[in-house]
């Protein structure tokens, strides 16, 4: 990781997923990591995003929407 990379990881207070983007991570990465997260986890990250109607959705469904 580079010397900004590497700081501004230190100062990033986000989700991983969008420290992952502002270093350069990509979509396919991405996908593959929210297919390691629960359930419980990912309806976090819907949380923090602002978004709505995901309290009912399956697993498949909330990566779907995360995503987008």
């Amino acid at each position: 990781m580079t010397k900004i990379k590497t700081r501004v990881a230190e100062f990033f207070s986000g989700t991983h997923e969008q420290l992952m983007n502002l270093i350069g991570g990509s979509k396919q990465t991405e996908t593959e990591d929210l297919n390691e997260y629960t359930v419980t986890q990912l309806k976090n990250m819907a949380k923090e995003r602002g978004l709505t109607g995901y309290s009912s959705l399956k697993k498949a469904d909330l990566i779907n929407l995360l995503n987008n």
